[in-house]
């Protein structure tokens, strides 16, 4: 049967049973002065008394830790088994980076394609997002230089996120492609200088090649390879321009050829809801890279601004707690001592901050005792304890020391207890959780007077004893000092071989010669 810790309190007992019941003994004897009475008592001698306090407690480790899995994921490995002894930094088990590695991809790639989307609609770098004010979302610009087309927005307007503004075209520059047979193709390679000559008008407008893609299209009768050619615009011509394209290669020749579009273009949209408060272009207006288009009034198109933002610093902080689980695949024992418990197995799905064993070191242990406010004042840090366990060899002593009191009470019966620690040296066979009786030594007084406990009661908070004096009693004052639950030491009052009554019976007048009856004292 488990014993749990009961604190002994032996001496407050008895004298508060003494104060309780022998001032009013005493009263009764002082009516009854026909009665005869019998007297136990008890010489006052010299001598030693020590005092000790007395408790019950459970032995606890000096140290335990939880060892913690730094990341989430499936158990590969396990290296530690129930009651193993292991080092602080040991590794107890091992969690598979599969899962975790495409875990980081993932979340890298939806990082970076939210982080392009800011950096487009902020109209800053990349690696900005994250610092820029959220305010620059307001104003739209343009993402490169062109002229404006098919501009839809005006002061007012009402747009939704992703609604298209309007075009910018890049008209300064035009494209031309066409595909080129092996034989002229082998001609041209990129930067090849051209030259287009329209046929709505005389003159020839200069032009580069691009691109030339070496990987062969099967036509009807050979292979044909795709050309780009980018040709300068003075302003006459535009898509769908049909003239002569001459290359000036490692040998001319020209090829009919067809304006496809203009050098670049690009769709401008709004990237967040919101009303437009001023438009700065109008249809055909060119604008550099960079120039504002329009901007929106603050409330909710700064809120959405600020919300996506707050989505990229949460996605960012998730990446790098994923990338900080990567460096943490091994489980290793926070200290020295034995695993007390496996938790986890191989293949088992476990979290970050899983406790796969709690490790203890019992080397040390404490013995933890509750004593009564009564008691307290008693005890100090580095008295020294001894400390009653059951081992092999039947009940043993191992002595101990107080190093701890504890500064908050807990009431309880009356009386306030509070927590103290008591640290020993393990001999090798106690185990947390095990009882254990403590006896702390308080104090010792050796060649004093010595007063048994159960003569003392108390009156007005004074300390009396009865004295025995012929037939009679007569109470005396006396200074007590040190007590025990055996003897209390008289510092006045008392000296040794006088006796002092522990009791009294008298002759019950119902039963003449018979037995006593006891009186309460």
């Amino acid at each position: 049967m488990r014993r749990f810790p009961v604190k002994w309190i032996v001496v407050p007992v008895v004298i508060l049973a003494i104060v309780g019941v022998g001032y009013w003994g005493v009263k009764a004897l002082s009516n009854e002065d026909k009665t005869t009475y019998v007297m136990a008592v008890k010489e006052i001698t010299r001598g030693d008394i020590e005092v000790v306090v007395r408790g019950w407690g459970q032995l606890m480790a000096s140290e335990e830790q939880d060892a913690i899995a730094g990341a989430s994921g499936i158990v590969k490995e396990v290296f530690f088994s129930d009651g193993q002894q292991v080092t602080k930094g040991q590794v107890l088990a091992r969690i598979d980076p599969g899962p975790l590695e495409l875990k980081i991809l993932q979340a890298e790639a939806s990082l970076e394609s939210l982080r392009i989307e800011l950096a487009k609609a902020f109209g800053v770098s990349p690696d900005q997002v994250g610092q820029v004010d959220p305010q620059a979302a307001l104003t739209l610009k343009a993402p490169i230089s062109g002229r404006i087309s098919g501009l839809n927005a005006s002061a007012g307007t009402e747009l939704g996120a992703g609604s298209v503004v309007c075009t910018i075209v890049d008209d300064q520059r035009l494209l031309i492609k066409l595909q080129l047979p092996k034989p002229l193709f082998d001609l041209i390679k990129v930067g090849t200088k051209v030259g287009f000559r329209p046929d709505r008008f005389s003159g020839e407008e200069p032009g580069v090649v691009t691109r030339a893609n070496s990987t062969p299209i099967a036509g009807a009768d050979a292979y044909f390879y795709d050309v780009a050619v980018e040709i300068t615009n003075p302003g006459l011509l535009r898509v769908g321009d049909e003239g002569l394209l001459i290359f000036y290669g490692t040998e001319e020749f020209q090829q009919r050829a067809t304006v496809a579009s203009f050098g670049s273009e690009e769709v401008v949209t709004l990237p967040f809801r919101g009303r437009v408060k001023r438009l700065l272009v109008t249809e055909g207006t060119y604008v550099e890279a960079g120039n504002v288009i329009l901007e929106l009034e603050q409330g909710i198109a700064l809120y959405d601004a600020m919300s996506k933002q707050a989505a990229y610093k949460e996605q960012l902080a998730e990446l790098e707690g994923l990338r900080a689980q990567l460096q943490n695949l091994e489980i290793v024992s926070p200290i020295d001592g034995v695993c007390m418990g496996v938790n986890i197995k191989p293949g088992m799905q476990i979290g970050m901050g899983t406790s796969v064993t709690r490790v203890s070191n019992y080397t040390n242990l404490n013995l933890m005792l509750r004593v009564d406010e009564i008691d307290i004042p008693k005890v100090e840090v580095g008295q020294t304890a001894n400390i009653l366990v059951w081992g092999r060899d039947g009940q043993q002593t191992v002595q101990g020391e107080v190093t701890q009191l504890g500064a908050a009470s807990s009431p309880g019966d009356g009386y306030a207890s509070f927590n103290i620690t008591i640290s020993l040296v393990n001999p090798g066979f106690l185990r947390p959780w095990m009882g254990a009786e403590a006896h702390i030594f308080v104090s010792k007084k050796s060649d004093v007077i010595l007063c048994p406990i159960e003569a003392l009661y108390k009156e007005n908070d004074v300390w009396y004893v009865d004295l025995k004096d012929g037939k009679n009693r007569k109470p005396v004052q006396v200074e007590v000092g040190s007590m025990n639950d055996m003897y209390a030491e008289i510092i006045s009052g008392l000296e040794p071989g006088q006796e002092v009554v522990i009791g009294m019976t008298r002759e019950d007048p119902n039963n003449p010669g018979g037995g006593m009856k006891p009186i309460m004292y």
